[in-house]
């Protein structure tokens, strides 16, 4: 059975976009820790069973990766990835030559998503994608947040888990510190 995993980078108040959701914005303060962390986050997707997205982050890297080259190319392109979508006017996805590697996941997101853990051996990482990490975990479906810290506080913007309905205890499972950017990577277990 698979677990799912939310991944993101964010700022030390929790915002995950730049100020007025600004998604450019984020190269400038993102970057560095990014940069620090790309041969974990390579081997993280490497090792992942799956990738799940929702609807705004597949159209972002749809448009990016499938055109890229190189080992973390070749994870993002030859891992299945599946696109979790509320809304009814999208009937398929595409990933340039991957065809074969992306499905639509249309309908009840509770139903789709246990199906999708019981489908899958290994991680299903789910890059950035806020609306769909706070839906999830707010159906207890969500099993792990690996998440970077950037040595940043922003005051505006989108917060990655601003739709939360109730408390959710978390097991902190290893951390990781970036010297180069000061960023953190903090890894949690979420409590069911």
């Amino acid at each position: 059975m698979g677990k799912i995993i939310a991944s993101v980078s964010c700022t030390l108040d929790g915002i995950f976009t730049g100020p007025q959701d600004d998604v450019n914005n984020m190269a400038s303060w993102a970057m560095p820790g990014i940069m620090d962390s790309v041969g974990d986050n390579l081997v993280m997707f490497q090792k992942a069973g799956a990738i799940l997205m929702g609807r705004i982050t597949y159209e972002g890297f749809a448009g990016f990766w499938p055109f890229q080259e190189g080992e973390f190319a070749d994870a993002m392109n030859q891992t299945p990835k599946y696109v979790a979508t509320r809304n009814p006017e999208i009937t398929e996805v595409h990933w340039g030559d991957y065809g074969d590697k992306i499905s639509l996941l249309a309908g009840d997101l509770s139903q789709n998503a246990a199906k999708l853990k019981s489908k899958i051996e290994g991680d299903i990482i789910v890059p950035a994608s806020a609306d769909l990490v706070q839906s999830l975990l707010n159906a207890g479906l969500l099993d792990e947040i690996n998440m970077i810290i950037h040595p940043v506080v922003l005051g505006s913007g989108k917060k990655y888990l601003d739709g939360i309905a109730a408390k959710n205890d978390l097991k902190l499972l290893g951390t990781q510190h970036y010297e180069t950017s000061g960023s953190m990577r903090m890894r949690y277990e979420v409590g069911k």
